[in-house]
C-alpha cells in the first residue's frame, strides 16, 4: 500500500471517530461559531525516497512507541495497520521483490556438432539463456574427453580456478548465441568415439557457468546409460540444473555429463557418489524422502527394473549403508553378527549355490521394509504411495442447518466407486473406517472457520488457531447407499461465514507383503477438504491457490508429514492447523512453563502456520540468510509429543541440552522436576536456490506482498490466555511476516541502506503488536 493511502486512513480514523459521537434527534438550534482554539501538534510529513531511492524516515519516534517506523508518519497517537512495502518492493520499484526472487537465466545448449579442421577438432554450439541468444561468453574454464573407459583432461588449466590454456582449448563467439570450442590438435582422436564435456562462461561470472556434452564421431559411447532421468533430479534440485563442480550442469541433461567422469574407473561410479551423497555418508545432509524408495531416483519402470537388478556386493551396499557396522541395528547378534566386519567379497556368500542364495538382488534385502512414515517397501516402490496415487477421495457436499453438519463423501479406487462403508478388506475392496473408528487409519472430521480469505479462528479457547476436536466416523454416524457415505456431526458456535471441514485418515487395502500379519496396509490417499457456507452449508467461494501439494510431493515422496498417520498430502488440510493464528505459546507455558527467558529460542511462542514454518524450516541450515553473524535465525516449535528445532548446528540454540528424551530447560512437571521430553535437531540442506518461489507455490501465486484483507496477520505472541483468544493476539503484518520468515532480518551484507535499521519488516508497516478488534482492525484499515 502506499504511502498516500496511509495518510488517507489517518484522515479517516480522525474524520470517523467526530462522525460517530453524534447523537439522534435534535437539540435545537445551532449556536453561533466560536472564536478560533489554539493550533493542535503538527502532523508528520511521510518519509519520502532519496537520491539513492532508499525512503528516509522521520529522525524522531514521534509515537513513543520503542522504534522508528511508518507509524511515525502518522497523526501522533494514531495506530493505523497498514504496511507500504510495496513502495519499494512492488512492481517495476527499486527494489521489486518479483524481480528479486527471478531465477538467474537458465542456459540451454543445443546443436552440438564436431568438424575436423586439419590438426583440430571444432565443436560448435548454440548457447541460449532463457530461451534468448547468449551473447558474451568469453571463457572455455573446463574440457574432458572419455572413450568410456579413459578419461583425459583436455583443459589443462593452471589451476581448478582458471581458464583453460590457450594451448589446449580455446572459445570463439560467431554471433547469435553460436560458439566454437577448438580442440587443438583435437583431430587425432576424431576417429575414436568419445564423449566430451565442457564448461563455459562469461568471465568470472558463476551464475553463467554452464556445462555440456557431446558424442563424436559416433554416438553412443561405450558408457553404460545411467539410471535415472533429468526429471528425477529436477523435481528436487529444479530447472537451474545441479550446481556442482564449480558451474551448473542443464536440468535437461540429467545424469549423463556426469558419466564423461563418473562412468570410468578412475573415479567412483555414478551410482556410488549419488547414493553416498544422498545418505549423508560423503557430507552432512537432509533427504527430503526415503533411501530405500530406489523409485524416487529411479524412474520410470524401465529404470526402476535396472535398479531393482543390483546385485549384493560391497560397492553397492555400502554405497548407502556405509559399512556392516551400520547396515544392521545391532551388530552384536543375528545378522548383524554373522557380517560384522566384512568388507568385501559379498558374493562368497550371496551368490547361486552359496549359503546366502536367497539373497542376491536389493529387492530380496528391501521387500518388506517399512519407511518412516508406514510405507512397506516392494521392488524399489513405496507402496503406500502408489496405491495412494490409486484413490480419489472427495467431499462432494456439505449441509448446516445450524444444528447439524451432514458431510456426504465418496471414494475411487483404481478407477471404480467402492463402498465407504466396507468393513471386510479385500481385493478392489478397501476398508476406510469400522465401528469404534478403527480398521482403515484413523478417520475423522477436523474443523476450522474464516477470517478473511484464512481459516484460523479455531474453536480450542486454550490453543491459538486449533480447532477444539476430531469427532472418529463410525457406524454411528455414518451410513452409504450407493457408494456414497453421509457423516453427521453436530455444528460448532461461530460467528464466521465461511468453513472448512477436512475428513482425514488412510484406508487400508491388501497388503503387498504376504508376511503381514493382518493382511492389511495403510496407503497415502490424499485427504479431502471442502469449504462451505457456515449456517447454509453449500460451497464457499474458493481460497486463493498459494501452494501446490504436488510441488512438495515432488521432493518428500511418502514423507511429507502426517501427525499420527491420518492427514495425507494436502495442503489445503494442513492448513486447518497450521495457519497464521497458531502459535506454540500455549504449549510453552500450559505443558512446560516455559517463559521466553527460558526457551531455546529466546521466544515467547513461535508461530507454526504453513508459511512461517516452512519459510523457517527451509533456510535455516543454511547462512545464506540471517542474523549478523551471516547464520540462519533458527527455528524451534514446542509440541506436546517433542520438541523440534531446525538450525545451522546447536550451537544456535541456547540451553539446547541434546536430542533424545532430554529434561525442557525451565520447565516444572508440578512437582519442582523439569519435564522430560523429546528433542528433535534438524540442520536442513535445502537443494535449490531460496529464491525460487516456483518450488512450492503455484503458477497463479504472483503477488509477494499479500492483500492483508484476504491473507490474515501472524500472531508472534497469543497475549494472556486464555490462549485461543485471538483479540490480544500480538500480530505482525501479512507483508512483513511474508518476507521475515525467509530472511529473518537484514544484515550488512544485503543492503548497506538498512543496515542501521532492526526490523526491517516492521518499519514499513507496524511494530507487531495487538488492536483492539485484533485481525478485524486490519481488515478496515486496509479496505
Amino acid at each position: 500500500m502506499s504511502i498516500r493511502w496511509v495518510r488517507f486512513w489517518a484522515v479517516v480514523f480522525c474524520a470517523a471517530a467526530f462522525t460517530l459521537a453524534g447523537c439522534e434527534g435534535d437539540d435545537g438550534n445551532n449556536g453561533n461559531p466560536g472564536a478560533d482554539g489554539a493550533d493542535g501538534p503538527a502532523g508528520l510529513a511521510c518519509w519520502d525516497l532519496n537520491e539513492n531511492g532508499i525512503p528516509d524516515f522521520p529522525d524522531e519516534d514521534r509515537n513513543n512507541d520503542g522504534v522508528i517506523d511508518v507509524l511515525d508518519c502518522q497523526t501522533v497517537g494514531a495506530t493505523v495497520p497498514v504496511e507500504s512495502c510495496a513502495v519499494c518492493h512492488g512492481a517495476d520499484a527499486i527494489g521489486d521483490a518479483a524481480a528479486a526472487h527471478a531465477l538467474a537465466p537458465i542456459e540451454d545448449v543445443t546443436g552440438v556438432a564436431f568438424a575436423v579442421n586439419g590438426p583440430d577438432l571444432d565443436v560448435t554450439f548454440d548457447l541460449a539463456a532463457d530461451g534468448a541468444p547468449a551473447l558474451g561468453y568469453d571463457q572455455i574454464q573446463r574440457g574432458y574427453r572419455t572413450d568410456g573407459l579413459v578419461r583425459t583432461d583436455i583443459c589443462n588449466a593452471p589451476s581448478r580456478s582458471d581458464p583453460c590454456d590457450p594451448a589446449s582449448l580455446t572459445l570463439t563467439e560467431n554471433g547469435g548465441g553460436n560458439y566454437t570450442v577448438k580442440v587443438l590438435g583435437g583431430a587425432a582422436e576424431a576417429g575414436t568415439n568419445n564423449r566430451y564435456l565442457f564448461r563455459v562462461g562469461a568471465g568470472s561470472d558463476r551464475e553463467t557457468r554452464v556445462y555440456f556434452f557431446g558424442d563424436s564421431p559416433a554416438t553412443p559411447v561405450e558408457i553404460a546409460a545411467p539410471a535415472v532421468t533429468a526429471e528425477s533430479c529436477t523435481s528436487c534440485h529444479g530447472p537451474e540444473g545441479i550446481d556442482v563442480h564449480g558451474g551448473y550442469y542443464a536440468a535437461a541433461d540429467g545424469a549423463e555429463p556426469c558419466l564423461v567422469c563418473h562412468g570410468v574407473d578412475a573415479v567412483p561410479s555414478l551410482g556410488e557418489v549419488a547414493h553416498e551423497y544422498h545418505s549423508g555418508l560423503l557430507e552432512e545432509i537432509t533427504y527430503p524422502s526415503y533411501m530405500n524408495n530406489c523409485s524416487v531416483c529411479h524412474e520410470p519402470p524401465a529404470l526402476l527394473a535396472a535398479a531393482n537388478s543390483m546385485p549384493v556386493n560391497a560397492d553397492a551396499c555400502f554405497s548407502c549403508h556405509g559399512s556392516t557396522a551400520t547396515m544392521f541395528e545391532d551388530i552384536t547378534q543375528g545378522l548383524g553378527l554373522v557380517h560384522a566386519g566384512i568388507t568385501d567379497g559379498c558374493e562368497t556368500c550371496h551368490v547361486a549355490g552359496g549359503p546366502a542364495s536367497n539373497v542376491l538382488l536389493v529387492t530380496d534385502v528391501h521387500n518388506g521394509l517399512t519407511t518412516g512414515r508406514g510405507g512397506i517397501i516392494w521392488d524399489g516402490e513405496d507402496t503406500s504411495v502408489t496405491e495412494g496415487a490409486k484413490f480419489d477421495v472427495q467431499i462432494t457436499g456439505v449441509a448446516d442447518d445450524g444444528t447439524d453438519l451432514t458431510i456426504t463423501w465418496q471414494a475411487d479406487y483404481d478407477g471404480a466407486g467402492v463402498n465407504p462403508c466396507n468393513a471386510t478388506v479385500g481385493p478392489g475392496a478397501p476398508v476406510f473406517f469400522l465401528p469404534g473408528g478403527g480398521g482403515g487409519g484413523n478417520w475423522s472430521v477436523i474443523r476450522n472457520y474464516a477470517q478473511g480469505e484464512d481459516y484460523i479462528l479455531g474453536t480450542d479457547a486454550d490453543s491459538a488457531g486449533q480447532p477444539v476436536s476430531t469427532p472418529n466416523l463410525d457406524d454411528t454416524n455414518t451410513t452409504c447407499a450407493g457408494n456414497v457415505a453421509t457423516t453427521v456431526f453436530p455444528v460448532e458456535a461461530t460467528d464466521a461465514m465461511y468453513g472448512r471441514v477436512g475428513l482425514q485418515g488412510k484406508p487400508a487395502v491388501v497388503s503387498i507383503d504376504p508376511a503381514d500379519a493382518d493382511g492389511l496396509m495403510r496407503v497415502r490417499a490424499k485427504s479431502a477438504t471442502y469449504d462451505y457456507v457456515v449456517g447454509v452449508g453449500g460451497p464457499a467461494p474458493a481460497r486463493r491457490a498459494i501452494v501446490d501439494t504436488g510441488l512438495c510431493l515432488d521432493c518428500h515422496v511418502g514423507s511429507l508429514y502426517q501427525h499420527g498417520g491420518n492427514r495425507v498430502d494436502n495442503v489445503d488440510l494442513c492448513y486447518v492447523c497450521h495457519n497464521s493464528a497458531a502459535n506454540d505459546q500455549y504449549v510453552r507455558v500450559d505443558e512446560f512453563g516455559v517463559d521466553a527467558s527460558e526457551a531455546y529460542d529466546g521466544k515467547a511462542g513461535q508461530n507454526f502456520g504453513i508459511k512461517e514454518m516452512v519459510h523457517g524450516v527451509h533456510p535455516s541450515g543454511t547462512a545464506a540468510y540471517g542474523d549478523s553473524d551471516g547464520a540462519q535465525v533458527p527455528l524451534v516449535i514446542y509440541r506436546g509429543r517433542g520438541i523440534y528445532a531446525w538450525a545451522e548446528d546447536e550451537s544456535k540454540l541456547a540451553n539446547w541440552p541434546g536430542t533424545g528424551e532430554q529434561p525442557v530447560f525451565g520447565s516444572d512437571d508440578g512437582t519442582g522436576n523439569p519435564v522430560l521430553e523429546n528433542h528433535n535437531f534438524h540442520k536442513p540442506t535445502y537443494p535449490r536456490g531460496m529464491y525460487d518461489c516456483a518450488a512450492c507455490h503455484t503458477a497463479a501465486f504472483v503477488n509477494l506482498l499479500p492483500d492483508a484483507t484476504k491473507a490474515m496477520a501472524s500472531t508472534v505472541e497469543t497475549g494472556n490466555p486464555p490462549f485461543g483468544n485471538q483479540l490480544n493476539d500480538v500480530l505482525e503484518g501479512v507483508q512483513s511476516s511474508s518476507c521475515m520468515t525467509c530472511h529473518k532480518q537484514w544484515s550488512a551484507a544485503d543492503v548497506a541502506e538498512y543496515n542501521a535499521i532492526s526490523g526491517h519488516g516492521a518499519q514499513n508497516g507496524w511494530t507487531p503488536q495487538s488492536f483492539e478488534e485484533g485481525r478485524e482492525t486490519i481488515i478496515e484499515a486496509n479496505q
